[in-house]
């Protein structure tokens, strides 16, 4: 199976943003909304009710983004 890297870069503007080619940014809760980290999938509309969270660290919210992507590229 090949195994992909996956880079997560910063948002030019707003260092509280993660994004991943392909995967979707990370949020935090200082740049987005209140309750922690935040998932937002490139496969769906850029809406709250497609928002995935929220997460309490960084890590679990990255780790909960290349999880789905994987998933979501297994099924298309």
């Amino acid at each position: 199976m090949n195994e992909q890297v996956i880079i997560w870069e910063r948002d030019g503007v707003d260092p509280g943003w993660l994004i991943a080619s392909g995967i979707g940014s990370v949020r935090s809760s200082a740049s987005y909304r209140p309750g922690g980290w935040w998932f937002l999938p490139d496969w769906l509309p850029d809406s709250e009710e497609f928002d995935v969270g929220p997460f309490r660290t960084k890590a679990l919210a990255i780790e909960q983004a290349e999880t789905l992507a994987g998933k979501q590229r297994r099924d298309v």
